[in-house]
């Protein structure tokens, strides 16, 4: 009798060591924003105005470190998780108008009902080695998402992420399946996978290498060649794409630096009648530079400088066959409803932006006629008072291509103050202020973009 309630007692002592050995947790985020956007076609006889309460919540629930087994001394461990976001707008007069449809594309509804944006596994020392691997659908970004970044949506697939045994080397590779949401028409796969390696020392440099496989039809844009049926450009039912980028990222007291650099290699399959050589070929290329000053001044605190440049590749007319303009399928370009780039209304990355013709005609949101961008920003945040911050940036927006006349697509002032609390809560207002440059609008029209939001997350 004592020996049984004596095992017992071992039972139950190991059940609820195992118990307190794993954890749980709990996340919330909610941000509510109310916006109004102003001539978003950059023309006066056509101005497409909206404004709207965008939705942004998150509900995430995760058991960590739940004990498996022990090998070489160290525990091996899992990870289950599951976080529901859901995106959605009232208000509007069209719910999801243009051109913000083309921003809920990438999200499997967009009409504030749940969707999984992660139902992960990640097992942490696997075998005993010091790296851990994750399987299902989870967030993922590589590099500083100039390549690939899931924006809030989620990849389905698994990732792997450890240290290498030279120079203090860590790597990370990923395999990934999904859709490609610039084309919705069927069938639509994309294969996305891809490998990082770090090397630190005097900064971090990461080589980054990712190859997409697209099987969506679609049309490359600006292509042509004898006999080919389509008008603005080449239909292919299959595309290989392969990008290579390099990083650098430095912290060196006051100045933080972060810089990428990368290029685009591959091919498309037509069709129909295939040009000379079988096939349409990738071949462009994208830098992106980000840098930022902390100062300190005398009496009033600390102020901030910063200032930033990206550029990527316009397609080459006199190539009909080559399309040079640089564009990752799943960059980071897009927060909730909004787009995410430089600037608060034109929002522009190196390959794409609310540039006034945000429809299928175009891949980038340019006007047809131009291809490719470039952006020369500058910023300053003067020392907080009293807990409230404000954000001042100018942006300066080029085509990297354009068919004829001036390549500047327009400027933009953006001014926000914000009152954040730790990092929980978050009130901030902002302004934007854009001029339209000669190929965007001969007239120069002004478009705004006014906003307030409220955030907040545990």
């Amino acid at each position: 009798m004592r020996s049984s309630s004596l095992l017992l007692a071992i039972l139950l002592a190991s059940g609820f060591s195992a118990a307190r050995a794993a954890s749980l947790d709990v996340t919330a985020a909610y941000k509510m924003k109310a916006v109004s956007y102003s001539n978003l076609h950059y023309n006066t006889s056509d101005k497409n105005s909206h404004a709207f309460i965008a939705n942004d919540a998150r509900l995430g629930i995760a058991v960590r470190h739940i004990p498996l087994e022990s090998r070489g001394g160290e525990d091996v461990t899992m990870d289950l998780g599951v976080i529901l976001h859901a995106v959605g707008v009232s208000g509007s007069t069209v719910s999801v108008a243009s051109p913000f449809d083309r921003v809920a594309s990438y999200y499997p509804n967009a009409d504030l009902t749940p969707f999984i944006e992660n139902a992960y596994l990640r097992v942490h020392r696997l075998w005993g080695y010091a790296w851990e691997a994750t399987f299902g659908r989870q967030s993922y970004r590589q590099g500083s998402g100039l390549l690939l970044d899931d924006d809030g949506a989620g990849l389905t697939g698994a990732s792997a992420r450890g240290e290498l045994p030279w120079w203090g080397m860590k790597w990370e590779g990923f395999i990934f399946n999904d859709r490609n949401p610039l084309n919705t028409s069927a069938p639509n796969s994309l294969d996305l996978a891809g490998l990082s390696a770090d090397l630190p020392g005097e900064g971090v440099w990461q080589l980054n290498q990712l190859l997409e496989r697209d099987r969506a039809q679609q049309t490359v844009y600006g292509c042509s060649y004898p006999g080919n049926p389509q008008a603005n450009g080449c239909l292919v039912s299959k595309a290989v794409r392969s990008f290579t980028s390099l990083r650098y990222q430095i912290s060196y007291g006051p100045v933080v630096f972060e810089g990428e650099a990368a290029i685009q290699k591959g091919y498309a399959t037509p069709t129909g009648l295939s040009p000379s050589g079988n096939h349409i070929t990738y071949n462009g290329n994208a830098e992106v530079v980000r840098m930022k000053w902390k100062q300190t001044l005398w009496k009033t605190g600390e102020g901030i400088a910063r200032a930033s440049l990206a550029r990527g590749t316009g397609d080459d007319p006199s190539t009909p066959t080559t399309d040079e303009a640089f564009f990752p399928s799943r960059g980071h370009r897009h927060n909730g409803l909004e787009r995410a780039g430089f600037g608060e209304l034109f929002a522009a990355t190196a390959y794409d932006a609310f540039g006034g013709n945000y429809s299928t005609t175009t891949k980038s949101g340019l006007r047809n006629g131009a291809s490719g961008l470039v952006v020369v920003g500058a910023g300053y945040t003067p020392p907080a008072y009293k807990g409230l911050a404000l954000d001042i940036d100018f942006y300066l927006y080029q085509a990297e291509r354009i068919s004829s006349g001036s390549r500047t697509l327009g400027t933009e002032w953006d001014l926000r103050v914000r009152y954040p609390i730790r990092d929980q809560l978050n009130i901030a207002a902002s302004m934007a202020y854009f001029r339209a440059g000669k190929f965007t609008d001969p007239g120069r029209s002004i478009a705004r973009k006014y906003s307030f939001e409220v955030s907040g997350r545990f």
